[in-house]
């Protein structure tokens, strides 16, 4: 490809003249999504100019355009109430009549998405299906890393309610609220690895902002055995994330038929992710009618930016009032001697 068609891609923040310049596509569920995209982009700058006051919760969106023509986007979202630790998702190609290849704009996109991060911004986190070995590849060049792989679950078509047993004994399901969030804290916490809390950098706070219909814990007074949360990629669809204690507690074999058509008939979820080698709650998934979907990988990446730190006036002096007591300023002190005392 020649360097007048490289030259010929920018990379712009969403503004509402590019909605004019592609008509055909802001129909169905794109138009309202790229709204609240633009009105995001302005509340986002907002909240990072003043993080310790403002939680940061709006995407920003970036589009790809070529010759007056926007061709693909790419939407970022915090993944923490900070902000932090944000999230990318997948560019999404828009026109397909055009000169450079996906490959291209998929780079450039997040290239410009990474680079644009506020100050704040430390890591970033993006997820890809295992088998998309392309999309995988090219984050690897961009500098992330693996940190955790997912099981994605498709919900059956429908639920039998006179199927599903009730709860036993004094197990009880309650909506997301914040002392509940807590107890959820320590069992989200135990299921990642160092790593993975160091690049979210997630708070319990931040699971009682993932709350939503169907979201919930499984809990028995104030102890814990299972939580369902949103996952705050957003998208078009509903997403969950089915959390557990690492060891598994006999009393879910019959509370997770319940949970799950819980689940199921208030959340309406596309799908819902576990953790890939948690083979009891697959078998359980399994036996409740619930489809394997495909694979996913958590990558993420740290931004590494040099911190100018206030210089301290103690520790500017200069060498000569360091040692200035180790030198001799007057008379010296006799020496004692062990001659004869005659």
């Amino acid at each position: 490809m020649d360097e007048t068609g490289q030259r010929s891609l920018r990379i712009e923040s969403l503004n509402p003249t590019h909605l004019a310049r592609w008509p055909d596509l802001i129909n169905g569920d794109n138009l309202p999504r790229f709204q609240e995209f633009l009105f995001g982009d302005w509340l986002s700058r907002f909240e990072q100019r003043f993080p310790d006051l403002i939680p940061s919760r709006s995407p920003r969106c970036l589009v790809a355009v070529e010759a007056d023509r926007v061709v693909a986007s790419v939407v970022a979202r915090p993944f923490n109430r900070r902000g932090s630790c944000w999230t990318l998702q997948l560019p999404e190609q828009l026109d397909t009549d055009c000169s450079h290849s996906l490959r291209t704009i998929q780079q450039a996109l997040l290239q410009q998405a990474l680079q644009r991060g506020a100050l704040q911004v430390c890591s970033w986190v993006i997820r890809c299906t295992t088998t998309d070995a392309d999309a995988i590849a090219l984050m690897r060049e961009l500098g992330f890393q693996p940190l955790r792989a997912y099981q994605q679950w498709l919900p059956p078509k429908s639920v039998a309610r006179h199927a599903t047993p009730p709860l036993p004994g004094a197990l009880q399901w309650a909506a997301l609220n914040r002392r509940n969030a807590q107890l959820l804290w320590p069992i989200e916490q135990g299921g990642s690895f160092s790593h993975l809390r160091q690049i979210t950098a997630l708070h319990w706070i931040d699971l009682f902002d993932r709350k939503g219909s169907g979201c919930g814990v499984l809990m028995e007074g104030d102890a814990v055995l299972a939580g369902c949360l949103r996952l705050p990629e957003g998208g078009r669809r509903e997403t969950f994330e089915l959390l557990r204690d690492l060891a598994w507690d006999p009393r879910l074999d019959q509370a997770l038929p319940w949970v799950l058509a819980r689940i199921h008939q208030q959340g309406r979820p596309s799908s819902l992710l576990t953790a890939l080698d948690d083979d009891p709650l697959s078998r359980v998934l399994d036996a409740e009618g619930w489809k394997k979907g495909d694979e996913q990988l958590l990558l993420g990446r740290s931004m590494w930016r040099r911190q100018q730190a206030p210089r301290n006036l103690q520790l500017s002096r200069s060498l000569d009032q360091v040692l200035g007591r180790l030198r001799p300023q007057g008379t010296p002190l006799p020496t004692p001697t062990l001659g004869s005392r005659r």
